[in-house]
């Protein structure tokens, strides 16, 4: 019997769907073929937001893969587009096309193409509703989305936010496939695997106490993060939890304006990292205890995915795309949630975990076990799953 062949369309290679593509491909279900329409990230660039030249370090692509647009390193904007895309695909000859979402010219391409010369088509997408809309977005959703999704046989969900976005235009929930964003999963086990040195090696170097609660953010120091929010509910935290430490990890426009802000408010306990390389994450969260996501827009966090799997414990704004009953963060189990941009209520919620190390550490296990599940899925098991109630295996 012939073997199905995938063809995943993307607009870029991104550090942490790499390791997925390579786990898909290693199948003997079926083969496949990854399209990029850009080889942006692939050498280094000038980050506006990190507010330097980044280079991603890691970034492999050992699964099959090509480049269209004469391997140009064009922008990965709405505007990205690959006019070639129908040719290489009708080469390939694919059973299943996967595109990722639907803003960019190429994806629409690949849906348009998918939907007429393929067996099946499959979405992956981050889309949620907790992120407040014009009125206007909303209506033109409403007309354009029912009609595009009904090109799809199944969708790639990565969140129970995800799901409800589908639901209300119109996806029947037997089109989902929980999937889940995937994280370099070989990488982060072995740093798992060693997580107590890295622990130790990192507070050491921060001079940090090993009695203290670490509570730690990652990503770029932009306004809608809202790193700010963490500041203050760490200085509200010290006020009866003395032992506690923050770690704000990574750089970007808003990193003086934080600095400036401690310094005036004399706040303790708060570390500056800067910018720091995804391959030396693992250590930061060796060291962290409880992982905070303060973001007021964030439909699904790779940064919250790697910190569960690393076993932290999760506070996270209702902003975030990332909890429900069923996604990385399920609040009372491994969690809490908090009313975004208020650093009171977010204190209140690390109280809590500072307050009782034991329900912390509860907290950091279930982490570490349900992120184990999710990346199983992400890495082959939802896409076998998928294929087979869509019958092309």
């Amino acid at each position: 019997m012939t073997k199905p062949r995938i063809a995943v369309v993307v607009s870029h290679p991104i550090q942490h769907f790499c390791p997925q593509y390579a786990s898909w491909s290693e199948s003997e279900e079926w083969d496949l073929q990854v399209f990029f329409a850009s080889t942006a990230g692939m050498e280094a660039y000038q980050d506006e937001n990190f507010g330097q030249e980044i280079k991603w370090e890691g970034l492999e692509l050992n699964f099959p893969h090509v480049f269209l647009n004469d391997g140009e390193a064009i922008s990965p904007s709405p505007s990205l587009d690959a006019p070639e895309l129908e040719t290489r695909l009708a080469a390939y000859g694919p059973d299943v096309v996967i595109v990722y979402g639907y803003i960019q010219k190429l994806q629409r391409r690949a849906l348009r193409w998918g939907s007429k010369h393929c067996q099946r088509v499959l979405m992956i997408s981050d889309s949620e509703d907790r992120t407040e809309r014009p009125m206007y977005k909303e209506a033109l959703k409403k007309l354009a989305l029912p009609k595009l999704f009904e090109q799809v046989d199944g969708f790639l969900t990565v969140g129970d936010a995800n799901e409800d976005y589908y639901r209300a235009y119109g996806v029947p929930p037997q089109q989902f496939f929980r999937t889940f964003f995937p994280i370099d999963r070989d990488y982060f086990q072995k740093a798992f695997e060693s997580r107590a040195e890295m622990r130790s090696e990192l507070r050491a170097e921060y001079g940090i106490p090993n009695d203290h609660m670490v509570v730690s953010v990652v990503g770029k120091l932009v306004d809608w993060k809202r790193q700010q929010d963490l500041i203050h509910a760490q200085q509200i935290l010290r006020r009866n939890h003395p032992k506690t430490t923050t770690l704000i990890i990574g750089s970007g426009p808003t990193e003086d304006e934080l600095r400036e802000m401690v310094d005036r408010s004399q706040a303790e306990g708060v570390i500056f990292t800067g910018f720091v390389q995804p391959t030396e994450l693992p250590k930061f969260y060796a060291a962290t205890d409880v992982y905070v996501h303060t973001a007021s827009h964030e439909p699904h966090s790779l940064a919250i995915s790697e910190a569960i799997f690393m076993g932290c414990a999760a506070v996270i704004s209702d902003r975030c795309g990332s909890y429900g009953p069923t996604d990385d963060v399920r609040p009372g189990h491994n969690g809490f949630v908090y009313e975004c941009g208020e650093p009171e209520a977010l204190s209140q919620k690390l109280a809590v975990l500072a307050a009782n190390p034991e329900m912390c550490a509860e907290f950091g296990g279930a982490s570490r076990r349900f992120a184990q599940f999710h990346q199983e899925l992400a890495h082959g098991g939802s896409l076998r799953a998928a294929l087979r109630a869509v019958g092309v295996l």
